[in-house]
């Protein structure tokens, strides 16, 4: 074929070099003349492989304390000529440039570097120069020379050097260009991300090494799964252990990630218990139940009484390790996920007869990692942080003092309302023996008096022995009117929290006065859109 190009000639330069040993013998077994610069030179003559140094081609050392090895003429221009190109061949002759037909190169780990915690000075070293004008130049000019520019290529490229006997095709090396340019645009959005430091005028999120899913929200889209490092801590969802079941969704994906954040959240906003146990029941992005005990299974109980209608086919989470006496709880029922930071053999043996139920390891969420969440747009991307952390400031704002016995469930309150999307209403109660659980909640209406009237109060209503008038209500943001007052009166509700802010605020306290209602401003708001 026209198109295939035998390698003669090849330039090693790579950081790592773990199985590279096996690329080198078997390019030497194909007779191809090796250059190499420093460590990787060393390391191609420990296994008894003849190699040119690069100091020797271009009659320059290594200067500037290895800064500067490659870039030269003599290198850069063996790879960049164009081999059918009359001009560029007779500059070759010219100056006696050897051809390059392949370039491999590992980058500095600039990004693992940061993470050690390294200063900055070592962290500047790790900016690769040489490697990354190395891979441009041998991608830009993949007709004639193939790069390989990671490590995680290595294995993808012996493969094709024992297939192909040392040749290449066009498409072969048009698709490592494909690949080099991933590398080298994901490194640099690195570097850029180490030196923007959080400024939100300019950002670069870079997304490799893609699952792609069954279909996305709907059967007939299509849909991938990207994982990224945006977070302070290392634990995500996205780094969750799956253990069995058939492969996530789109929409699995989502409501993993919404029981993981919310029975994490409420685990930390619940601080009076000891040996706490967190756990949420997730369906469509929403807590349908939500409980902290001090034991596994009564937080279970509880978090599934919120709404077992609801409950049906939903994702499960918990903050401790799931045992057999909780894998049997769940008999007959059917849910889509169970996440935990770790299940017992015993468990895993009674859910392995659930061959289509998923099980996720992850340790809980940190309470505050810094991460920023991306939103697509049609023509853009919205951009902010993640809503962390607890409400410090809590102002009685109303004749009647807020209970401060009950300050503790408001906290717990909060942390479940703000996991329900806007307008969002979040009764909770707490059981005798201090345990929390979300009693009822109303979300994702056009206005705030539907949430509360049309699906809170129905849902608390369907437990038997809990009262409203001990129950908080919390509303994710402020009521605009005293409509929401008039109609939690009605129901018995005596303790409400909400953020305060609106020009009606005054309307909004006389008519808890009026109906003595105790309430709390906390100046701060946690609207889900």
């Amino acid at each position: 074929m026209k198109d295939l190009k035998t390698i003669k000639s090849a330039l090693i330069s790579v950081y790592h070099k773990d199985k590279l040993d096996v690329i080198v013998k078997k390019l030497n077994e194909l007779g191809v003349q090796l250059y190499s610069t420093g460590g990787t030179q060393s390391f191609i003559e420990s296994l008894n492989v003849p190699v040119t140094a690069v100091e020797d081609l271009t009659g320059y050392p290594s200067i500037l304390g290895g800064r500067v090895k490659t870039l030269h003429p003599k290198i850069f221009g063996g790879i960049l000529n164009r081999r059918e190109h009359a001009g560029d061949q007779d500059q070759i002759a010219q100056y006696e440039i050897p051809e390059i037909d392949l370039v491999i190169v590992d980058l500095y780990p600039f990004e693992e570097t940061v993470a050690s915690g390294a200063s900055e000075e070592d962290i500047i070293e790790k900016i690769d120069i040489g490697g990354i004008a190395l891979i441009r130049g041998t991608a830009k000019n993949f007709n004639d020379v193939i790069i390989v520019s990671s490590r995680d290529q290595y294995e993808e490229f012996i493969e094709l050097l024992n297939t192909k006997n040392g040749e290449s095709s066009l498409e072969d090396r048009k698709a490592f260009a494909r690949k080099a340019f991933a590398t080298s645009s994901h490194y640099d959005s690195a570097i850029f991300n180490y030196f923007n430091g959080g400024i939100t005028d300019k950002n670069r999120v870079s997304l490799n090494d893609g699952k792609v899913l069954r279909y996305g929200e709907n059967p007939d889209q299509s849909a991938t799964f990207y994982k990224f490092d945006n977070a302070d801590s290392k634990v995500t969802l996205a780094n969750a252990e799956v253990l069995q079941g058939k492969e996530l969704s789109y929409n699995n994906l989502l409501d993993a990630d919404a029981a993981w954040k919310s029975a994490s959240d409420a685990y930390h906003a619940v601080t009076h218990i000891e040996n706490k146990v967190a756990v949420s029941v997730i369906k469509h992005l929403n807590p349908c139940g939500l409980a902290v005990t001090d034991n596994i299974l009564k937080s279970l109980d509880l978090a599934w009484e919120g709404d077992p209608i609801s409950a049906f086919g939903s994702i499960i989470c918990f903050t401790d390790t799931v045992t057999a006496e909780v894998a049997s709880w769940f008999g007959k029922k059917f849910v889509e996920i169970i996440i935990a930071p770790a299940f017992t053999p015993e468990a895993l043996e009674i859910f392995s007869k659930k061959k289509n139920l998923r099980l996720l390891v992850t340790p809980i969420k940190a309470e505050k990692t810094g991460e920023k969440l991306y939103r697509s747009i049609s023509g853009g991307m919205l951009v902010q942080d993640e809503d962390e952390g607890m409400d410090s400031e809590f102002k009685n704002v109303t004749k009647i003092q807020f209970d401060n016995n009950k300050m503790n469930l408001a906290k717990f309150g909060i942390t479940a309302c703000k996991h329900l999307k806007s307008n969002a209403i979040a009764l909770v109660n707490e059981n005798s023996d201090g345990s929390f659980w979300l009693t009822g909640a109303g979300m994702g209406q056009p206005n705030r008096l539907d949430s509360l009237r049309q699906l809170t109060i129905p849902r608390f209503n369907m437990k038997e022995g809990v009262k409203i008038e001990e129950a908080v209500l919390i509303s994710d943001a402020f009521f605009p009117f005293r409509d929401s007052i008039e109609a939690a009166n009605e129901y018995g509700v005596k303790f409400i929290v909400e953020p305060g802010g609106s020009i009606r605020d005054e309307e909004v306290i006389d008519a808890c006065d009026e109906f003595g209602i105790a309430m709390l401003f906390t100046g701060r708001r946690h609207f889900k859109h």
